[in-house]
């Protein structure tokens, strides 16, 4: 219904209002400022060359090859906790559209969206916290419970 896509677009506003877009842009950048300057020191550094049994042989392929088994686990580590971040945006962003009047709308829509790409309302949540940038349906629904009742 219209109602319901104006409090997804509430929510979207939300986003905005708020700077998640630029928030998000600022951690992507730090992230890969830091991955080059980590990149830059590997390439660099003799010692794992010769480590690994490559004497004195400083080819960037094998570089890169030690390097990307090297930052793997931090890689893992970093997604997660930008992921926290992406679900925070989304909680403050439902909150945004539920100040704007339109809690009761923005439920009926998700549910709506979820159905039509028929994700899974309530997956466990280690592997959504790892794996999805926004929350379960049904702790989103939940939360946009809570503020409705907190509001009223």
């Amino acid at each position: 219904s219209v109602d319901e896509i104006v409090a997804i677009l509430a929510h979207e506003l939300g986003h905005w209002k708020m700077w998640h877009t630029a928030c998000n842009l600022l951690v992507v950048q730090a992230h890969l400022l830091a991955f080059f300057f980590c990149l830059g020191g590997v390439l660099g550094y003799p010692g794992l060359y010769s480590s690994f049994g490559f004497g004195g042989e400083r080819a960037t392929v094998v570089g890169l090859l030690l390097f990307s088994n090297i930052i793997s686990p931090v890689e893992h580590v970093i997604q997660f906790l930008q992921h926290l971040l992406s679900r925070r945006f989304e909680y403050q962003a439902d909150q945004y559209a539920v100040d704007q009047g339109r809690g009761e709308d923005l439920t009926r829509g998700l549910i709506k969206i979820s159905k039509e790409n028929k994700s899974d309302a309530n997956p466990d949540p280690l592997y959504s916290a790892y794996h999805h940038t926004h929350p379960a349906l049904i702790e989103r629904l939940g939360a946009i419970e809570k503020a409705l009742k907190k509001r009223s």
